[in-house]
């Protein structure tokens, strides 16, 4: 029988968690692994002679819990999260729904109920940030990766605080039923307004009361006893503790102190998170581990296959490349801190089989020791998958970043910003109310039909038959305003491309974008629908639609790429006639201009190749200046010869004249890749071209 008492508990907890994660540190793994490890040592299941007490260090990491969801509340903003919408909004959300899906649908397929799936596929959706970030620590990236991944994993962060709540409520009893939901979102939603309610009015004036006293220490045990405290209102509503101190973040963050309080409570916050992942991995018993290994390993290629598919995909349609959106993809493919809390949550409440544990555990250790690895392989994946693509699609990807960069830089100052956004809330509001109407129908159709026959005394047959009259009614005027206001979209952000005066090249290329915002709906709409309607119709016909309609939509854009194909080669010629005219008439550095090109054409940088650039002697090919890069070279003029669209083996030579095509970024990485070559890392920041 164990015998000891906290101190004695913690202090063989933090005594091997700072060996094993200095361990760990020391072979450039996350410290995660570390504090895991620890809890293999100082656990039950393993015959060393370092024990801890189970249930006293589970009751000390729920210290760390609250802490941390009180870190992450000090961070929130809404402005912060307003910010990463535009180039990280569509990836979060289709990355969530996806894993979603594929975690709930994995759970069905092993023979789990629909309660332990729904735990699957939350456990599964939401990334680590702390991996992430000691990733990215130690093998840099450039910082367009960067502020992209960090963007999904801002959404992450607020989706996942949801999932707490609705899981915490679904595993004190509540089902899949429409009702029981409504119920449970309801209850949610008055709590959260009652608590930030009433904490606006009080939290932050005492914070700044409290600031004003000048005592570090004063405002520390403040903000934390204010933490607590809302954590345990939260607890004694139903609901995790988890979710009460990411509401006292916030309420603490309202007072304009939210940096400072994070900074003093940062040590303490860290210290009590490494004992919850010490806690963490005192449950699994390697026997069991070893026993569900098959398992934890189809759950492990499940998280890194359907994040590096959702997140290339949705990233490409958010205008973030192909390179940055598989390298985000690699980066975001594991679970970490938040998978263990929504398990725990399952587990505590006996709704969950406790394998699950395990299981998390050893995808956890295999994800993040794979991220740094396959991170590596993204830049090589890129280029692969660069060289596969059909010409069309190579030169529509090299034109849709430098339209949606034309986009994001109108809206704030023109007319149609406010109307974007209108029409954004309101494509989200028809798929909410698409989505609920959807659920009610299948699930309350047998209660409503027999209701109606006991009072009409007809049929049930006819009954059944009325009700979905009803309800193709009511489905149809709310499938006809998705629709006018995904037109409505479509043309606004297609008319963002648009010169004053277009031509037929603007009208094909606007066209073109236009289908682009179709599939971003589709696939931005679609996912959630089919991720929410998956536990509670129990069907998969959801995703074999949503399939089917983005296979129509792509035909569609497929045939509209070919139609702008033919305007990009006719444009790639003008250009090449610019090139020569002005080689001689007008600075290097004066962009080749014409307004009647293709929408992308129209401004195109030129650059002379120095005599020392890494370029030289080399060609396409073998820089792979595209996939590095997402620009596209149009044309070379070297002395009173060109090359027009030039093929992957025609090399560079000291003093040709390039005409490069891609948005700012993707210019400017091209002119440092022909100047100075890739990164050393493969996939850091590229240099910047010095003429």
């Amino acid at each position: 029988m164990h015998e000891g008492t906290f101190v004695t508990d913690l202090a063989i907890v933090l005594g091997v968690a700072a060996v094993t994660s200095l361990l760990a540190r020391l072979l450039r793994q996350p410290t995660i692994l570390g504090y895991l490890v620890a809890g293999l040592i100082v656990g039950p299941y393993i015959p060393i002679p370092l024990f801890a007490d189970a249930h006293r260090v589970e009751a000390l990491a729920e210290f760390g819990v609250v802490l941390e969801m009180f870190a992450i509340g000090l961070e929130f903003r809404i402005a912060k999260l307003l910010r990463v919408l535009p180039t990280s909004g569509l990836t979060g959300v289709v990355q969530i729904s996806f894993l979603l899906w594929c975690g709930f649908s994995l759970g069905q397929l092993l023979g789990w109920g629909t309660v332990e799936s729904v735990f699957l596929g939350a456990c599964v959706a939401i990334s680590s940030t702390m991996v992430v970030s000691g990733v990215f620590a130690q093998k840099p990236v450039g910082d367009d990766v960067r502020q992209f991944v960090l963007g999904v994993l801002v959404i992450q962060d607020v989706v996942a605080i949801v999932l707490i709540a609705a899981m915490t409520a679904l595993a004190a009893g509540g089902g899949m039923a429409p009702g029981e939901l409504a119920t449970l979102v309801g209850q949610l939603a008055a709590v959260l307004l009652a608590m930030l309610g009433l904490g606006m009015l009080i939290v932050p004036r005492l914070i700044r009361a409290v600031e004003r006293l000048e005592s570090p220490e004063i405002l520390a045990v403040f903000s934390i006893g204010v933490c607590f405290a809302t954590a345990l209102l939260a607890e004694k509503f139903g609901y995790s503790v988890a979710l009460g101190a990411f509401i006292a973040g916030i309420l603490v963050a309202e007072s304009g102190r939210g940096t400072e309080v994070e900074h003093l409570i940062q040590p303490v916050r860290d210290v009590f998170a490494a004992v919850f992942f010490v806690s963490i991995g005192m449950t699994v018993n390697p026997a069991q581990a070893w026993e569900h290994l098959p398992t934890a390993l189809i759950v492990f290629a499940v998280v890194v296959l359907a994040q590096l598919l959702s997140v290339s995909g949705a990233g490409v349609l958010s205008g973030n490349g192909l390179r940055r959106s598989i390298l985000a993809g690699f980066a975001l493919g594991q679970i970490g801190e938040f998978s263990f809390i929504l398990a725990s949550i399952g587990i505590g409440a006996g709704v969950v089989r406790g394998s699950l544990q395990p299981i998390l555990v050893t995808v956890a250790v295999l994800t993040a020791f794979t991220t740094p690895l396959m991170l590596g392989l993204g830049d090589r994946l890129a280029r692969r998958v660069d060289r596969l693509l059909p010409l069309r699609v190579q030169h529509l990807l090299s034109l849709y970043d430098e339209w949606l960069e034309r986009f994001h830089a109108r809206p704030a100052a023109a007319r149609q910003g406010r109307p974007v956004r209108k029409a954004l809330g309101a494509l989200a509001f028809d798929a909410l109310a698409l989505t609920g109407l959807v659920v009610a129908a299948v699930s309350w159709l047998p209660q409503l039909s027999g209701w109606l026959s006991r009072s009409l005394a007809m049929a049930a047959a006819r009954a059944e038959w009325l009700i979905q009259v009803v309800v193709v009614l009511l489905f149809i005027p709310l499938l006809f305003a998705l629709v006018r206001n995904t037109l409505l979209l479509a043309r606004l952000v297609g008319e963002s491309i648009l010169p004053s005066e277009p031509t037929g090249a603007a009208v094909t290329a606007e066209r073109t974008m236009r289908v682009m915002v179709y599939l971003g709906v589709v696939v931005g709409v679609g996912a959630p629908m089919v991720a929410l309607l998956r536990p509670m119709v129990g069907a998969s016909y959801g995703i074999v639609l949503l399939s089917g309609a983005v296979v129509g939509v792509v035909f569609f854009l497929w045939r509209s790429a070919g139609r702008m194909e033919q305007e990009f080669q006719s444009g790639a010629g003008q250009i090449a006639q610019l090139l020569a005219r002005q080689s001689e008439q007008e600075p290097e550095e004066t962009p080749l201009s014409d307004p009647t090109l293709l929408p992308g054409l129209d401004t195109v940088t030129r650059f002379r190749i120095p005599p020392d650039a890494h370029a030289v002697g080399r060609c396409l090919a073998e820089l792979e200046l595209r996939a590095r890069t997402g620009a596209t070279v149009l044309a070379i003029r070297r002395g009173d010869s060109e090359a027009i669209l030039p093929t992957a083996r025609e090399p560079f030579q000291a003093g040709d004249l390039v005409a490069i095509v891609g948005s700012a970024d993707a210019v400017r990485k091209a002119e440092g890749l022909l100047v100075a070559g890739p990164p050393s890392s493969g996939y850091a920041e590229y240099p910047i071209a010095v003429n």
